[in-house]
């Protein structure tokens, strides 16, 4: 799971703040439900054709 720091912090993981990183699913759920951490939810492009 792609996740960004809200805060600084270290443990089992070590991240700054504003620090992306992916991380186990299990890991990540760990620190979201700390407030540490928020998901990082990629848009995908969708070319369209023009003409």
């Amino acid at each position: 799971m792609k996740v960004k720091a809200l805060v600084s912090f270290s443990g089992s993981v070590t991240m700054s703040k504003d620090e992306v990183k992916v991380l186990s699913k299990e890991v990540a759920e760990d620190l979201l439900q700390a407030g540490h951490v928020e998901e990082v939810v990629t848009k995908k492009q969708v070319k369209t054709d023009v003409g």
